[in-house]
C-alpha cells in the first residue's frame, strides 16, 4: 500500500455509482445517497493506512456492525484501515480484514453493507477534500 490521505474533512463518493456519497440515515445505518454528508478522517497510523472517521453532522463515528453486515454510527471510534494501490480508489475496512465496504446499487439511500471482497468497482470509495 501506498500514498495514504492526509486527515482532514471529506466527501467519500462510491466509485461505482458516482452519485452515491457516505450519508447517515436515520437509523444510524450509512447509506449511498445523493447528498453527501462531511467526514473527518483522523490518521493514527500513515503506514499502515489506519484511521478514524467522524460524521460531522451526527457526531457518530463510522464503524462495522460485524453482526448484522453494516456500516453504522457510534459514539467510540473504530479504527478502519483504508487500503489502496494507486492513492484514489480505497477499500475501507477493519485492519487486516477482507470484508469491505460495499455499495450493491446505485439506488439512493442503498445500505453500505461490509462483506468478503467482491469483484466490482462498488468495494472502492474516493475521498474528496471538502471545505
Amino acid at each position: 500500500m501506498s500514498h495514504m490521505i492526509p486527515s482532514g474533512p471529506y466527501k467519500i463518493r462510491n466509485v461505482l455509482y458516482v452519485d452515491r456519497y457516505v450519508h447517515m440515515s436515520g437509523n444510524k445505518e450509512f447509506v449511498g445517497h445523493d447528498v453527501a454528508q462531511i467526514i473527518q478522517v483522523d490518521v493514527k497510523d500513515v503506514v499502515q493506512h489506519l484511521a478514524t472517521l467522524y460524521d460531522t453532522e451526527t457526531n457518530l463515528y463510522l464503524g462495522i456492525d460485524q453482526i448484522d453486515g453494516k456500516v453504522k454510527g457510534f459514539t467510540d471510534p473504530q479504527v478502519l484501515q483504508l487500503s489502496t494501490e494507486d492513492g484514489v480508489k480505497f477499500e475501507i475496512h477493519p485492519k487486516d480484514v477482507d470484508d469491505v465496504w460495499y455499495l450493491k446499487d446505485g439506488g439512493n439511500w442503498t445500505f453500505i453493507t461490509v462483506q468478503a471482497a467482491p469483484a466490482s468497482e462498488a468495494k472502492y470509495w474516493t475521498f474528496g477534500k471538502a471545505k
